[in-house]
C-alpha cells in the first residue's frame, strides 16, 4: 500500500484553519483487513490461482481472458465454499406495535374509502398490476 499526496483523503475538520488529512497506516490497514469477511474469497482464490498459474505455464504466459473463463465454467465449487446457514422460518407473533400499526392502517383505508367526494381517484392509483 503506497500513499502519496494525490491519494490522501481530506477529513474536512479544521483546527485553526489547517485541514487534517487522513493517511492510511499499516496498523489501520491490518485492522481493516481483519474486520472484512474475506474467508469465502480467500478459499476461492486458494483454489483458482493454482489453476490459472498452471494454465499460464502450459501456454507460456499467453492466455486469453475467454480461455480462463472457459476453464472456470468447468470447475465446481462444491465442497470448497462454506455451506450457507439454514433458512429460519418464524411464525407471526402479534404484539402491541404490530397491532397499533394494523389498526392505524385499517382506519386509514376506511377513512380514504369513505370520503365524499373522494380525495384521490382510486382508479388511477395502482399498488400492483395483475397480468
Amino acid at each position: 500500500w503506497e500513499s502519496n499526496e494525490e491519494t490522501v483523503v481530506s477529513v474536512g475538520s479544521s483546527v485553526a484553519g489547517v485541514k487534517e488529512r487522513f493517511t492510511p497506516s499499516e496498523s489501520w490497514l491490518a485492522e481493516l483487513r481483519s474486520s472484512l469477511p474475506l474467508e469465502t474469497v480467500n478459499r476461492l482464490l486458494q483454489h483458482l490461482v493454482p489453476v490459472v498459474d498452471d494454465m499460464c505455464e502450459r501456454q507460456n504466459g499467453v492466455v486469453d481472458e475467454t480461455e480462463i473463463l472457459e476453464v472456470f465454467k468447468d470447475i465446481t465449487m462444491v465442497g470448497l465454499l462454506p455451506v450457507p446457514h439454514a433458512i429460519v422460518i418464524r411464525k407471526y407473533q402479534p404484539n402491541q406495535y404490530t397491532s397499533i400499526w394494523f389498526t392505524a392502517f385499517m382506519w386509514g383505508v376506511v377513512f380514504l374509502r369513505c370520503q365524499q367526494p373522494p380525495i384521490f381517484d382510486l382508479e388511477c392509483i395502482q399498488l400492483f398490476q395483475v397480468s
